[in-house]
């Protein structure tokens, strides 16, 4: 038996991107289980007002590069 685990964030619920291929043949038959963490809701609060300012990941890294430079 093979067994492969790995954390992963979903960008497209019809889309899992592993890291590395994994060591399976084509037509081998696999059985696959999905565990996913319970989101916490202040999180979620947070990345929906992140998303209605229309912050990006590029105006974070900015911003702590930024803060890194200060004193």
């Amino acid at each position: 038996m093979y067994a492969h685990r790995e954390i992963l964030t979903i960008d497209d619920p019809q889309t899992l991107v592993l890291s590395k291929p994994l060591p399976l043949r084509k037509n081998q038959r696999i059985e696959i289980v999905i565990l996913a963490d319970e989101e916490d809701t202040e999180l979620e609060n947070l990345r929906d007002v992140i998303a209605v300012r229309g912050i990006t990941e590029s105006d974070v890294e900015d911003a702590i590069t930024w803060a890194r430079s200060k004193p």
